[in-house]
């Protein structure tokens, strides 16, 4: 008896889901890749996945002319396919040279360091098996191949106790510590994670030198606690890992225990001082490593006759801890320089006051906002109410004839260090008879080992009451010896313009009818100092300074300017007011210090709709942002005739004509592309094929190139930027941003752009991305930064300084967090190193200069790129406040290149906003969060769009981006792995498709001449 077949409508049951399916695979895989190839292309760097390679093809009889514009310094000995090992190798021999001179010796009781190599060493502490290398976030760099405390001071010929040390590996993971989640407080904890002394149970070794480590994590998105005990407890992460029954909960509860209601992160826990107590006891010497990027409370390990030496060791990267064990075992005498100042009470500085972490700083009375994090409609603010009383600027000022009060609230200076030997200084000549204030000091060793000196140089400006604010003391410049021998000398030359001692009278504070840079009449001091503090004295007692008497100067163009110098941010000085009143901030004044001191947030200062500033409240000031065109804007010219490819414009300046020729060959697809070239940059800029634009690789961040968010194996992983500043060694700095340079003209494929330096000011040690940033002062962090940012251009690396400006802190900075400061607060603290860099560093530009192939070179500026900021300054987004993105950028201090805006998922982040301002591209993936451009139709968004892609353009051509392309040169893209194993899917699944649907029909058709089961 024959068996019945499936009846047709139970077999098309089974079959047809499964063709649809494979049907609607292949249609969603097209569509994804139109939609998210940006995306794919990010997510698959380093993978056989990636985006194709670049196919760069000559023009006939342009195949034997030389393309290569950069010459790499290192073989291209690959690993994995990606970047270079020399080069790696070469980076990071140059942090090891970073970290021997950025380390600072704060402490040296009895010349108790050096260490004799034939002493043992015994680690203590939990940061001396899992130390901090760095910082999360976009900072955040591969570390699994670093040098450790162990390994770097066995490198240097001491013995480690192996049993103290398998004790904290062991504990390590038993002990929570600080883990901060991106824009996050909920979700992270707050722990110090120190092992309790109570629980050692290693062998003591009481001949030995204990070297105690205590070390401070940091991270973006998120600052340091300022209530230890309120954040361990309040935090749904901290709560559930409290709950637990592990060690690791028992362990957290025990520390918990010891918090007291106003301790803060960055002094030292109730364990750390344990840990100290029983090294004093149990050892012949203790020394404490600091293993972080900020300062912290140590007046009482400066002042413990019991601790004998005091290592700042920072955030140390790949090989930092060698320069540990060669410092204590004096083969490296330190010459690092302290790059902020370390008070003695944090919750005494002027800013603690008003660094926004509390939901006091929460505005009120508004309706209209963008919404910012998660989709948030708060608004949040903070008040630099210190003025420019920043660091040491505040306690020189305020401690200027009162040496008491000065030692109290001061444990270390500014530009303080200590050195193994001692060295005598004379001023042998100086010039202050133009533009310009030099002094040449010879530096001469006369103790008994080899060692570095620091020579630097402040001022001080005649201060009169209720006139101008002026700090007391204020850093110029800086050089540093060569490596001196015992009895050796070296001259040293410091050297700044005269007009950069003006300060900013932004609302006319002489009464004199002028708004800008003014030299007040006076006498102007001029000192060599050995730190903020100290005056350096020659052999003879007498202090090296000179005095010049000026006449009253009203500046309105100082000798870096390209334009004449005018307020640009009255709207955000506006809430400061010249007495204290209810809602408005009031800006602490020399003249009264006590009396005009900070003061936390007030109810009255949250009532958004009663704060009038610029002649319109500031909830009106938050409303959402609406698209304005200028009727008077005319339309640029579209389409012309095809004259000219990108790399003919190559080494020409911004402003010449052939650039409007040839941006007057854009077409009118190009200006409809906008979304695709200035709106979906994250992490690279892409190309544009009818001018000639190959894309471009741009990655993070501050401690070498990382990527989203992670540490690539391929690069090095450099120390944090506050120990290079540290150095106060502009040549190091060059030289490691030329070790940048190598390694993204190495890699494969290359990389063109580097979001970093990153240069905001550590206004508060709190900051939680502090380790980014090089310092509280500007001019020693903008000095150092022009050297990086020359370095990398060197090798056709673009650096995008960042984040610009006022980004200094991380807690609420992208929910509405609007930052108010007077602008002399912004020019004199905040925007000074951004300045520095674009006015000084530079870049030498290999170029074709005629039709034969031959070559020219010419110096241009280097800072060719700029990334702006999250926060809000005042009510407006940086990214869009054309004042500062367009009228002091560009038209003061002359940069020409690109902005980008930080990662732009947040709908406060407009990108006509940015673009009409002066923000050219948005760091965003325009189908994953970004936002399409309301409008690229009319003149005014062709005039600001053909000017963003100008930007963007004169940055790429002058950028390694062009190496191996001449004119004529034609440039196609292999496909990607990724699209071709999209193709081979779609492939598949069409045979099956095509196959499938053919049996199903035949199937179908033979059933109905068969018996078939139901």
């Amino acid at each position: 008896m024959s068996k019945k077949k499936m009846s047709n409508k139970k077999f098309l049951g089974l079959w047809v889901p499964f063709l649809a399916l494979s049907g609607a695979v292949v249609i969603g895989l097209e569509v994804s890749a139109g939609i998210f190839g940006s995306v794919f292309d990010t997510f698959t760097t380093g993978t056989i996945l990636a985006k194709g390679d670049i196919i760069k093809t000559p023009a006939k009889g342009t195949e034997n002319w030389n393309s290569k514009y950069y010459t790499e310094d290192y073989a291209r000995s690959t690993e994995n396919g990606k970047g270079s090992v020399d080069a790696r190798k070469a980076g990071e021999a140059t942090v090891e040279d970073i970290c021997d001179e950025g380390m600072v010796l704060l402490k040296n009781k009895d010349k108790s360091l050096p260490i004799a190599k034939t002493t043992g060493i015994t680690l203590l502490g939990r940061g001396s098996v899992d130390p901090v290398y760095g910082g999360s976030g976009s900072g955040n760099v591969d570390t699994t191949t670093c040098a450790n405390p162990k390994s770097g001071l066995e490198k240097a010929g001491f013995t480690v106790d192996e049993g103290a040390y398998n004790f904290f590996t062991e504990q390590a993971s038993k002990h929570a510590r600080q883990a901060i989640k991106m824009d996050d407080y909920d979700g992270s904890t707050f722990f110090i994670g120190e092992v309790n002394p109570s629980k050692y149970n290693f062998e003591v070794k009481s001949s030995n030198v204990a070297v105690c480590f205590i070390s401070r994590c940091g991270g973006e998105g998120l600052d340091l606690s300022t209530k230890m005990k309120r954040d361990a407890q309040e935090t749904k992460a901290s709560q559930d890992l409290l709950k637990g029954t592990d060690d690791k909960a028992k362990n957290a509860k025990d520390e918990v225990s010891h918090y007291t209601d106003d301790q803060h992160e960055l002094e030292l826990s109730f364990e750390e001082k344990e840990m100290i107590k029983y090294a004093k006891a149990h050892y012949s010497k203790v020394v404490v490593v600091l293993n972080e990027s900020t300062t912290m409370e140590v007046g009482d390990l400066k002042n413990d006759d019991g601790v004998h030496g005091i290592i700042w060791a920072g955030s140390p990267g790949a090989t930092g801890f060698n320069s540990l064990g060669k410092i204590l075992a004096g083969d490296v005498n330190p010459s690092g320089r302290t790059p902020d100042l370390y008070s003695a009470d944090f919750t005494a500085d002027p800013t603690f006051a008003n660094f926004a972490i509390n939901s006091e700083n929460e505005y009120t009375g508004f309706s209209s906002i963008d919404p910012g994090v998660n989709n948030t409609e708060k608004a949040h603010f903070v008040q630099y109410e210190e003025g420019i009383y920043l660091g040491y600027r505040y306690y020189e000022t305020r401690g200027k004839d009162d040496e008491t009060w000065y030692n109290n609230n001061v444990v270390y200076p500014f530009g303080y260090g200590l050195s193994y030997t001692t060295f005598k200084k004379e001023l042998v000549k100086s010039n202050a008879s133009g533009d310009n204030i030099s002094l040449t000091v010879k530096v001469t060793n006369t103790g008994e080992v080899a060692g570095k000196e620091v020579v630097q140089v402040y001022y001080s400006a005649p201060y009169t009451v209720g006139g101008i604010e002026k700090s007391a003391r204020v850093f110029a410049d800086f050089g540093k010896t060569k490596l001196l021998q015992p009895n050796e000398s070296d001259e040293v030359t410091v050297t700044f313009a005269k007009d950069e001692m003006a300060s900013y009278d932004y609302n006319d504070k002489n009464n004199n009818g002028f708004k800008g840079y003014e030299l007040e009449a006076g006498v102007y001091t001029i000192a060599i100092m050995d730190n903020s503090h100290t005056i350096t004295k020659n052999d003879k007692g007498e202090e090296l300074k000179l005095e010049l008497t000026l006449g009253a100067q009203q500046i309105r163009r100082r000798k870096s300017d390209e334009a004449d110098v005018e307020n640009q941010f009255d709207n955000i000085s506006d809430i400061f007011k010249d007495t204290k009143t209810e809602g408005y901030a009031f800006a602490m004044s020399r003249s009264d210090f006590a009396g005009t001191f900070p003061t936390p947030a007030t109810v009255a200062d949250t009532k958004a709709d009663q704060i009038t500033v610029g002649g319109k409240t500031i909830a009106e000031g938050l409303a959402k942002y609406q698209v304005v065109n200028n009727d008077e804007d005319v339309f640029p010219t579209i389409g012309a005739e095809k004259t000219l490819s990108l790399i003919d414009l190559r080494g020409k300046d911004y402003d010449d004509k052939a650039w409007d020729t040839f941006l007057d060959q854009l077409t009118d697809e190009d200006y409809n592309n906008a979304d695709k070239y200035l709106n979906d940059n994250a992490y690279r800029t892409p190309a544009i094929d009818s001018v000639g634009k190959p894309s471009t690789e741009d990655h993070d961040g501050p401690q070498g190139f990382s990527m989203l968010f992670g540490g690539l194996k391929e690069v090095t992983a450099y120390c944090s930027e506050p120990l290079l500043a540290a150095t106060y060694n502009k040549e190091i700095a060059k030289k490691m941003g030329i070790c940048i340079g190598n390694e993204g003209l190495l890699m494969n494929p290359m990389y063109s752009g580097w979001y970093a330096p990153a240069m905001n000011t550590h206004r508060s040690p709190f900051a939680g991305r502090n380790f980014e940033y090089y310092s509280e002062d500007g001019v020693l962090a903008g000095k150092i930064a022009a050297e990086v940012v020359t370095g990398a251009a060197s090798k056709g690396v673009y650096s995008y300084i960042k984040h610009f400006a006022l980004n200094d802190q991380e807690t609420w900075r992208t929910a509405a967090l609007c930052t108010w400061a007077t602008e002399q607060t912004m020019r004199e603290i905040y925007l000074k190193p951004f300045e520095i860099v674009v006015k000084n560093a530079t870049m030498e530009v290999d170029y074709i200069a005629d039709g034969d192939g031959n070559h020219a070179k010419k110096t241009m500026k280097g800072a060719t790129a700029v990334m702006s900021s999250f926060n809000r300054i005042g009510t407006t987004w940086s990214g869009g406040l054309k004042g500062l993105q367009t009228n002091v950028l560009r038209d003061e201090w002359g940069f020409r290149g690109t902005v980008l805006s930080d990662f732009n998922l947040y709908k406060y982040m407009k990108s006509d906003l940015g673009m009409r301002a002066g923000t050219d591209m948005q760091l965003t993936y325009i189908q994953w969060g970004g936002q399409p451009f309301q409008d690229t139709k009319s003149a005014t968004a062709r005039q600001a769009i053909r000017k963003s892609i100008h930007n963007v353009l004169y940055t790429v051509v002058n950028s390694n981006a062009m190496q191996d392309i001449v004119p004529g040169t034609i440039i196609t893209y292999k496909t990607s792995g990724w699209r071709i194993m999209f193709t081979i899917i779609d492939v598949v699944l069409l045979t099956f498709l095509a196959g499938g649907t053919a049996w199903v029909v035949f199937r179908c058709i033979k059933n109905k001449k068969e018996p078939v089961s139901e």
